[in-house]
């Protein structure tokens, strides 16, 4: 396939793989490309490793799920050890090292009925690393990441973001469902009847429920690469000191640029007094540096950083409904009652 063609391809699966019998062949009569070319592409993609997966990202608000960011300064001497501990939580999602003095930055989900603050504070007490700073989502402004592949940058078009809806019952065989669409989609004609199949079930069925998700409980369904094998070797978290009665106009400013992937308002911790957060992704540093230059003039905004991070210790899409947590969580619970009050300090 020849580069512009494979940059196409790649965007389509990142901005949405269609859930139906064939997507592939879907996506193919966009592109006046065979199925077959699609699924070698995607076949050549995975093997190269630079395709992390096809699977669904759920909407963990409407499945009963707690999400944050959590940051924490950790000795340069433990960093290593005390993100091996992080990253080995079954729903801590990405994991990074950052140059600040928060220096560990993680994102964790965990059933409401549990609390995240008693996983946050498991985790304290297994690490002996106190306080992790909970800083959760005030306000989303845009969220996803679309990579061009040929120009190592990320191209992503802010889209209305709706209401998903708040927590809801599932039952058994929805679960299974779910947990289905999680897994990475095989690269044949049916793929959806493959993960059917292991279910026991129609191809239909588990469309029929996937479709009639969408926007709900199912966010989007999605090809995801992994950005540094592309290439797209420096990525930033921008933060931005922005008045509470600025946030809302800045956040959507901030968001209408492509290089911007996600954009989130969260609350701040002791000595971080920045509120407004956006992901760069680049070739360099200095692509970072000169595009977050570009957007401070325009936003009017002088007051930020750019958390790059030499370390990636743990990316993965998040998993729902996961025995594995359960299991963490009953082999770390005691911690929690053990300690004083089982509540984090300065959370």
């Amino acid at each position: 396939m020849n580069p512009e063609k494979e940059n196409e391809l790649a965007k389509l699966i990142q901005k949405g793989v269609p859930l139906v019998e064939r997507p592939y062949r879907a996506i193919a009569a966009k592109m006046d490309l065979s199925e077959l070319e699609v699924i070698e592409q995607i076949k050549v993609w995975r093997k190269a490793g630079y395709l992390r997966e096809i699977s669904a990202v759920m909407e963990g608000s409407v499945l009963g799920y707690d999400s944050a960011l959590v940051c924490g300064s950790v000795p340069a001497e433990r960093l290593n050890e005390v993100a091996r501990i992080i990253s080995a939580h079954p729903t801590v999602t990405h994991n990074y090292e950052r140059v600040h003095h928060y220096n560990l930055w993680f994102t964790i989900a965990v059933p409401k009925s549990v609390g995240l603050e008693k996983h946050v504070r498991a985790l304290e007490v297994v690490t002996g690393i106190s306080p992790f700073h909970i800083l959760r989502r005030t306000h989303t402004f845009k969220i996803g990441v679309v990579f061009d592949i040929k120009n190592k940058t990320n191209e992503t078009e802010r889209v209305k973001l709706k209401s998903p809806g708040s927590g809801r019952i599932f039952n058994p065989g929805e679960i299974r469902i779910i947990r289905a669409l999680q897994r990475d989609l095989p690269a044949v004609s049916e793929p959806f009847k493959v993960l059917a199949d292991e279910l026991g079930i129609a191809s239909e069925k588990l469309l029929e429920f996937a479709n009639r998700e969408r926007g709900k409980a199912l966010r989007r369904y999605v090809g995801t690469f992994r950005h540094r094998k592309l290439g797209v070797t420096a990525n930033g978290m921008t933060v931005w000191n922005v008045p509470e009665n600025q946030l809302e106009e800045k956040g959507f400013m901030l968001a209408g640029f492509s290089g911007v992937s996600h954009c989130y308002a969260r609350n701040t911790a002791p000595g971080f007094p920045y509120s407004l957060y956006a992901m760069l992704h680049g070739p360099d540093s200095q692509y970072l540096r000169r595009t977050a230059d570009e957007i401070s003039q325009k936003l009017g905004c002088s007051d930020y950083l750019i958390l790059e991070s030499p370390t990636e210790f743990k990316k993965c899409r998040l998993r729902y409904f996961l025995p594995e947590l359960d299991d963490w969580w009953r082999a770390h619970s005691g911690f929690v009652e053990e300690s004083a009050g089982g509540v984090a300090p300065g959370i």
